[in-house]
């Protein structure tokens, strides 16, 4: 394709994190490329229409590669784009594709005997299945989600058949453990555990047999943040998977171990799933650095406008951003080659703290280095994941490491035999202790210092300078009592070294539960009471409204504030008439007050019922009815008290708000004629209506169990907007999908959950009594 396209000789490239640009490289006319190397060429102007992008795997998105595409449209580049699996009809679409090729090579005579059984890997992988491996000399993949399930798999399975050769492989194993794999030096029988990083990039060499477990975790974005949810694997993972055997060798065998009704034949690539909308500030920081708003990208998924708005504050606030363009400071921070937070503190630390900010800016946690089973004893420094996993890193380089250079740049290399085995005796995984190896020589380079060939251990007087800066700047999350500072419960990690209670900074991470509520972990470093009481600020005087026992009415508030959290907070009555400085907040807080339904005023309930019937048309019109939306109704509310200086007028104060003055009639008599319910197997099902973030209008049909499983849509109306299902259950929780295939998912798992609810009564009703 390069050589067609540049009809030139071809001088081709790499830049990452590895190997740098150098003063050769503009002479290249190609150049290989990370995504966020990409990036930040994209914010330099450095990729313009002049340059055609290749974008290979297209379907393994992230954020970067979502940004990357919008910014690539914005230079109005030229795009080629490959993947295996992948519904193309979307990047045709959205990258006006001239004309897409489909090539197959499938072989019929090869096609694979595909199973689909109800099992557990380790069930499934019994002693018959594996004598038949043994038997017939094969070669086995199996494909579970987990770390911990892939090294449990191997480890079991080798101590069981000492004959088999196995081994496992996920993103914490450097790819060298499975090398005599890839390049066919081990032979049949084998089997070799692996999660999905290895579904694509790898081809093993004597494979002919694939056990998937229909399981992922999957990040699912909700109100803006990615949420790590359980689900099972989309179509175009299975096909992946199955694709190492399927139409590629003679006899080949797959297995997919599921609860699910699945026909693989049936199954056929679909579009993508995004990452970026889950990634707000990443957006607001790009944007900024070439300064334009998101609203002037064309992004391949809807952002949330709120989390992004919001972050857009939070980076303003911070003295990042300024009129919507990177500051100074922003833009020293954005160099980093670290995440924002990491790269304030580089910004702020003094020489003394570098070594552990920049080694600790390149761990992903301490949980994500270390195995289940660790032994950290002497190395733990008790309130500080962070600290506690530079020490790790630390003891890697003095003890296993050198000074060395890779591509003529300077790095922390490992003596190999030595490494691994202290990675064993400790529960490190060796990959991450590379990776940050490689992330740390990148930050001394950026910080124009010379890497260390040793590192000074981390103690409790580390923890003490290194708390009191990040007290000082707090760029992390931070969580008191187990508390955000919005109200929402954040869990210590089970394995931090942190204490549960009193203040932590750090990264959170959200995860669903198993019935698919949201929660939130945090691992860090425990900041002291008093250096939070150090850095506090006094907030300006504020007018709020607030119905209590002994009180209703407007206060005053003033408050110690640190970092979003409210320390100490004075509260008495507003004067009346409203002090000059505090009138516009005073009748703001009224507006809100009114909309919320908490004021003594005369016209309340009927503001209260106006509200009702606006919100019943917002949502009928699918969030279109600009009359209707709440920022207008505020706006409506705020003219009308727009005089009142005292308590007294607003009690006087006529508060009017007219749907049938504001809608007109032919739209209220449309409206209003759109369906409540619907006749659907002998009874009503009632249909509500909402308006979704990122989606827009919706219809929601509140189904019975029963009504539920028969559901076809042929037996459903046509709406004309997405439908949503709710399976309500008495006193269980509730089954919401939006799709019919999620929702059969949903009930299958029920009908399971409750299947071993009765196994479990069964066995406690068989108890002998005594």
């Amino acid at each position: 394709m390069a050589e067609t396209i540049l009809r030139a000789p071809l001088k081709v490239g790499v830049v990452n994190r590895e190997r740098e640009a150098t003063p050769e490289t503009p002479t290249w006319n190609v150049v290989i490329v990370t995504t966020g190397i990409a990036r930040r060429w994209f914010q330099d102007g450095l990729i313009t229409a002049q340059d055609t992008l290749v974008v290979d795997e297209i379907h393994q998105t992230s954020a970067e590669m979502e940004l990357c595409l919008a910014l690539g449209k914005r230079a109005r580049c030229r795009f080629i784009w490959l993947s295996a699996t992948v519904d193309p009809s979307f990047y045709a679409q959205y990258l006006t594709s001239a004309e897409v090729l489909e090539t197959r090579a499938f072989d019929p005579a090869k096609a694979a005997q595909v199973n689909v059984l109800a099992e557990q890997p380790l069930e499934f992988l019994n002693d018959r299945f594996i004598k038949t491996v043994m038997r017939e000399r094969r070669g086995v993949a199996v494909f579970v989600p987990t770390r911990a399930e892939v090294e449990q798999i191997a480890t079991e399975l080798g101590d069981r058949w000492p004959n088999l050769a196995t081994a496992f492989y996920h993103g914490g194993e450097p790819i060298r453990v499975i090398r005599p794999f890839l390049d066919g030096l081990v032979k049949r029988p084998f089997l070799l555990a692996m999660t999905a990083a290895g579904q694509s990039a790898l081809n093993i060499r004597g494979l002919d047999t694939v056990v998937i477990y229909d399981a992922r975790y999957t990040n699912v974005v909700e109100r803006g943040k990615n949420v790590l949810t359980r689900a099972y694997l989309g179509a175009n993972e299975i096909l992946q998977m199955a694709g190492r055997v399927h139409g590629r060798v003679q006899g080949g065998e797959v297995y997919i171990l599921s609860d699910r009704d699945l026909e693989f034949a049936d199954l056929r690539p679909t579009a993508p799933e995004f990452q970026l909308a889950g990634d707000a500030e990443r957006v607001a920081i790009t944007c900024a650095a070439i300064g334009v708003d998101a609203a002037e990208l064309d992004l391949p998924v809807p952002l949330d406008r709120r989390a992004y708005r919001e972050s857009v504050a939070m980076l303003t606030e911070r003295g990042l951003i300024d009129h919507g363009r990177l500051t100074t400071y922003g833009r020293d921070v954005e160099a980093m080659p670290v995440e924002r937070p990491w790269g304030e503190l580089l910004y702020h630390a003094e020489p003394s703290l570098v070594p552990l900010v920049a080694v600790a800016s390149n761990i992903e946690s301490l949980h994500r280095m270390t195995r289940e089973e660790r032994q950290l004893g002497g190395l733990i420094v008790p309130g500080s994941d962070h600290i506690t996993a530079y020490n790790v890193y630390a003891e890697a380089v003095n003890k296993h490491g050198y000074l060395g250079e890779v591509y003529g740049l300077p790095r922390h290399l490992f003596r190999d035999e030595d490494i691994e085995r202290w990675a064993e005796e400790r529960g490190v995984l060796v990959k991450a202790i590379e990776d940050i190896a490689l992330g740390a020589a990148s930050v001394y380079r950026q910080l124009e210092l010379p890497l260390p060939a040793k590192l000074p251990y981390g103690d409790r007087k580390t923890l003490e300078v290194f708390a009191d800066l990040v007290a000082k700047i707090m760029p992390f999350d931070l969580v008191i009592d187990e508390q955000t500072a919005d109200g929402r419960e954040a869990r210590v990690s089970r394995s931090s070294v942190c204490g549960s209670w009193g203040a932590i900074a750090g990264t959170l991470r959200y995860f669903a539960d198993r019935f698919g509520v949201p929660r939130a972990s945090i691992e860090g470093t425990q900041i002291p009471e008093r250096a939070i009481r150090g850095y506090a600020r006094r907030g300006r005087p504020q007018a709020v409204f607030e119905r209590q026992r002994r009180r209703e009415g407007l206060m005053v508030v003033r408050a110690v504030e640190y970092f979003g959290f409210t320390l100490d907070r004075d509260v008495e009555p507003l004067p009346s008439p409203f002090p000059e400085e505090l009138a516009d907040a005073a009748r703001q807080a009224l507006v809100q007050a009114l909309l919320a339904g908490e004021t003594p005023h005369p016209d309340q309930g009927k503001v209260r019922r106006a509200l009702e019937r606006f919100g019943h048309y917002w949502r009928r019109s699918g969030g279109q009815l600009s009359q209707a939306r709440s920022e207008e109704l505020s706006e409506q509310i705020a003219a009308q008290l727009a005089r009142v200086r005292s308590w007294d007028e607003f009690i006087g104060a006529r508060i009017v708000l007219d749907p049938d003055a504001a809608i007109p009639e032919r739209e209220r008599h449309r409206l209003d004629s759109l369906p409540s319910s619907v006749f659907l197997y002998g009874d009503r099902v009632p249909v509500d209506y909402d308006v979704e973030q990122g989606v827009g209008g919706i219809v929601r049909l509140r189904l019975k169990e029963g009504q539920a499983r028969r559901l076809h849509p042929n037996d459903l109306p046509a709406f004309d907007r997405p439908v949503r299902y709710t399976v309500t259950r008495g006193k269980h929780e509730a089954v919401r999908a939006s799709s019919l295939d999620e929702l059969r998912s949903g009930l299958r798992t029920l009908k399971s959950a409750h299947r071993a609810r009765l196994m479990r009564a069964g066995r406690r009703g068989r108890r002998r009594r005594r």
